[in-house]
């Protein structure tokens, strides 16, 4: 009886063990998310201010000023949702939208994934 009282206890033990290493493995992750979505909003706000730097200088009238400060505001726009909010409750709103509209979700991956994707290319040169 002795031995599996013992069995019980060592079970238990490194059941804790493995719960208290998932809980630093999770505050770990939510810290990386968190300055990656810092280092995300600082990316957002930088290039708005590029495009209406840019805008300005090339002497943009009419739609192309007017489009060049709409994809900068829609920026600040995305930047400020990413600064107002966790990670678990952006999680939460992906889910959401996904659920209501999974074509327009993929899409909208799509597009912003490729948009990134020439952001960060264009910042190696």
């Amino acid at each position: 009886m002795a031995n599996t009282n013992g069995a019980a206890t060592q079970a238990e033990d490194i059941q804790q063990e493995v719960q208290d290493d998932l809980k630093e493995v999770g505050r770990e992750i939510r810290k990386r998310a968190n300055d990656v979505k810092e280092e995300v909003v600082k990316q957002l706000f930088g290039a708005a201010e590029t495009i209406r730097k840019e805008a300005k200088e090339a002497h943009l009238e009419g739609d192309g000023k007017t489009a060049a400060y709409d994809v900068a505001k829609g920026l600040e726009k995305a930047a400020n949702y990413l600064n107002s909010r966790s990670v678990e409750k952006m999680g939460d709103d992906a889910t959401r939208v996904v659920r209501r509209n999974p074509m327009r979700a993929v899409m909208v991956a799509l597009i912003v994934g490729l948009l990134l994707g020439i952001m960060l290319k264009g910042g190696d040169k």
